[in-house]
């Protein structure tokens, strides 16, 4: 199933001619203003709101007045979803977002301020989990779902055992997972227009985590709870293959593969394979996940941000091998030339079928 479906795929016939009129008329009302104006009357939103959201902010935290630092970024907040729901246009879209942004970080800090790190990562996700459902706007829910699930990983490195956060990020991979796989579903219900937004924020977290565990794991370590006992890398990069594995087998199921064939037999061992030689670098599998979805659903941005992790932990994967330069080397020579052969027996055994046109 596509990503972004056509007007065949979710429309009678009849009704084809009346939404192409309603398309182009919505194309010709968004091109009318230049794209260049946009950005500008975006920017000076931008600009007007934060200024005004510096001198507040400044003569409040700096007195020391952290319950008015509360008050006032909870009133900044309501009025931004007040703002974003009373109009659609770029400025008006643009202020209420810099203005809720703002109005959180006040929130957060003087919640900091007031009590400690634990009260503050407790706010980010409170307040994160309400603008997800009242503020209708697409970054902001995407941000919320990013913050909200950073502060929560926080919150459990600070009072659960650390094993609990890789159970947490192993959670998260499973409700991004199935998002996807059953978006035609949720997207013709109540909450259609959290599930882009949820997902991009959920694979977002996955990613900054396994980074931040993977290049910076002494960093990682002293930021939340040094010492504390961590679920090993293996056991957290099998857990996301099994995510993957059973994606695929879904991915396989809806493209009227057999997944107990060759086709099926191959992708299973190729992503089993995967994960075992990449036991101690789990982002490697994960982001091999969400290609795998991207490819799926033909969503250009997922696929490139799969990519993009994709190159970086695989630097990683190579610069953690305990051998030396010329065994390095060989290593990443022969890995492409498994690859490069993997992609040829694919083609050879598996050729692409005919596009009907």
């Amino acid at each position: 199933m596509a990503f972004k479906p056509s007007l065949r795929d979710v429309l009678p016939t009849p009704m084809h001619a009346s939404a192409r009129v309603a398309l182009a008329t919505s194309t010709e009302a968004t091109a009318s203003v230049p794209w260049f104006v946009r950005i500008l009357t975006g920017f000076g939103a931008w600009l007007a709101s934060w200024f005004l959201i510096a001198f507040v902010a400044i003569g409040v935290l700096g007195a020391g007045e952290e319950v008015g630092a509360i008050v006032l970024g909870l009133i900044l907040t309501g009025v931004a979803v007040l703002v974003r729901h009373a109009g659609g246009n770029v400025f008006l879209t643009q202020l209420a977002l810099s203005t809720g942004l703002a109005g959180q970080g006040l929130f957060i800090g003087g919640v900091g301020a007031a009590t400690d790190e634990k009260g503050a990562a407790l706010a980010t996700v409170v307040i994160q989990a309400v603008l997800l459902f009242v503020y209708p706007d697409l970054i902001q829910r995407f941000l919320s779902t990013y913050f909200g699930g950073l502060a929560l990983l926080f919150l459990l490195r600070l009072t659960a055992p650390a094993v609990l956060t890789d159970v947490t990020l192993v959670g998260f991979t499973v409700l991004a997972h199935l998002l996807l796989l059953k978006q035609a579903q949720f997207q013709n219900g109540r909450w259609s227009a959290l599930v882009t937004p949820v997902v991009f924020g959920l694979f977002t977290t996955l990613m900054s985590s396994l980074v931040m565990r993977s290049w910076f794991h002494e960093l990682y370590r002293e930021i939340f709870r040094k010492g504390a006992t961590e679920m090993p890398t293996a056991v957290l990069t099998l857990g996301l293959a099994v995510v993957t594995l059973y994606s695929a087998w879904r991915v396989l199921e809806e493209t009227d593969s057999e997944p107990g064939g060759p086709a099926g037999v191959t992708a299973f061992a190729s992503l089993a394979l995967t994960a075992l030689l990449t036991l101690h670098t789990p982002g490697v599998i994960a982001a091999t996940g969400v290609l795998l979805l991207g490819f799926h659903r033909r969503n250009v941005v997922l696929l490139g941000m799969a990519v993009v992790f994709i190159l970086t932990f695989g630097v990683g994967y190579y610069y953690d091998l305990q051998l030396s330069l010329l065994a390095r080397s060989l290593a990443l020579l022969g890995s492409g030339l498994v690859l490069l052969g993997l992609r040829f027996f694919i083609l050879r055994r598996f050729p692409a079928a005919e596009e009907v046109r």
